[in-house]
């Protein structure tokens, strides 16, 4: 389990503020409801990246946290990064997680570009595969850049990337969801898990899943001092927001009802990855 620092969730909560500003703000077609603000429109898709590479980015600094950080550009149009942030950070510690996992975007179903990028330089880490990415109207989209070298010859010499079709929450009033995404290549097949007050501990999240693997979206047993992750390694959901969530409940009374999990690599000594993870609303 990773270290929380409480000292730092103001600061970081207004950063992760700033970042859902920027997004807004951009000139992405971004429509005002749905999952994370966002809603599909005719014909479109909502796709969302996640920074899960700790060594893909440029050195940076964010929250007095040493970490890198990447630009993204989807279809040509840069994802502004926001005033004081030197790009989309890696999360070394889970009060970022929700700043490496960008808000849902709506773009045009059909071929994507995504173009990733070490922040401040015009030197990719990603760029368009072949065959290229497919987005389907009305389908929900996470794309985790992963691993922590270039793929190696004859690829491109990009960093791989994990395109995930998110599927819909559709939880009721006072219940929870969430879905488990394996983005992290030196994890190999993961079995997925939760801990919690109510739980059957620990309990296990439907069959092991390799990398570009998806699991859910699933019900979860509203609880108390909730642990997501795998049987490896496992996220303190308190940490997520230490000031409003101190009890690690699910559904969050003061946020978001459902959560989304990733496993991404680490650039240290063992386990070689780690949980991330956001919440997110229904839809």
């Amino acid at each position: 389990m990773r270290l929380t620092f409480r000292h730092l969730a103001a600061t970081v909560t207004a950063v992760v503020a700033t970042v859902l500003a920027a997004c807004q703000s951009s000139d992405l077609p971004i429509s005002p409801n749905g999952p994370q603000g966002q809603s599909f429109s005719t014909n479109n898709a909502l796709l969302r990246i996640v920074n899960g590479s700790p060594t893909a980015g440029s050195p940076c600094t964010v929250a007095g946290q040493s970490t890198v950080c990447i630009d993204i550009v989807i279809d040509g149009k840069r994802i502004p990064t926001p005033p004081g942030l030197p790009g989309f950070p890696y999360p070394v510690i889970p009060q970022l997680d929700s700043a490496a996992i960008l808000p849902y975007v709506s773009v045009p179903s059909g071929p994507v570009l995504i173009q990733i990028f070490r922040s401040g330089t015009n030197i990719p880490v990603f760029e368009p595969t072949t065959p290229p990415l497919v987005l389907s109207a009305n389908k929900k989209y996470s794309f985790v850049l992963a691993g922590t070298a270039p793929l190696p010859p004859p690829n491109p010499g990009f960093f791989q990337g994990y395109l995930f079709n998110d599927g819909l929450f559709n939880a009721g009033f006072g219940a929870t969801m969430a879905d488990f995404h394996n983005a992290a290549p030196s994890a190999g097949a993961q079995q997925f898990q939760v801990t919690c007050d109510s739980c059957v501990n620990p309990q296990l999240i439907g069959a092991p899943a390799g990398p570009g693997g998806i699991v859910g979206p699933v019900s979860l047993i509203p609880s108390s001092n909730y642990t997501v992750g795998t049987t490896v390694t496992q996220l303190v959901i308190a940490a997520l927001n230490p000031l409003g969530n101190p009890g690690g409940v699910l559904p969050d009374p003061a946020g978001k009802q459902n959560v989304s999990v990733f496993i991404v690599d680490t650039n240290g000594a063992p386990p070689t990855f780690q949980p991330i993870a956001i919440e997110d609303t229904n839809g």
